[in-house]
């Protein structure tokens, strides 16, 4: 069997059979290696992804979100006051309730 004929594929064709090939060649340990690789530096993208998003996220105050919360119907003046005492425990860091 002659080579086969790569004149009807893309370039972008030609890259992709190109490494099909070179994995189809490896060995087992080779292989192994290949994917527990490509595994690790996918996790460790995500993981810096996932720090820039964290960091890039608006804050709110607690002004903004107790003005916010006044606006939801149903929630009148006392339970306003419940809420922005609450609030302003746990932002001072008292847990107890």
């Amino acid at each position: 069997m002659g080579k086969r004929r790569s004149c009807r594929r893309t370039d972008g064709e030609n890259k992709i059979h190109e490494k099909a090939v070179k994995l189809r060649k490896m060995t087992d340990e080779q292989l192994v290696h290949y994917v527990e690789d490509r595994a690790e530096k996918a996790r460790s993208e995500g993981i810096n992804q996932g720090k820039g998003q964290k960091e890039s996220e608006p804050q709110i105050s607690a002004v903004d979100f107790v003005e916010e919360i006044s606006r939801i119907s149903g929630i009148g003046k006392v339970t306003m006051s419940k809420i922005r005492r609450l609030l302003d425990r746990r932002l001072a860091g008292d847990m107890d309730d």
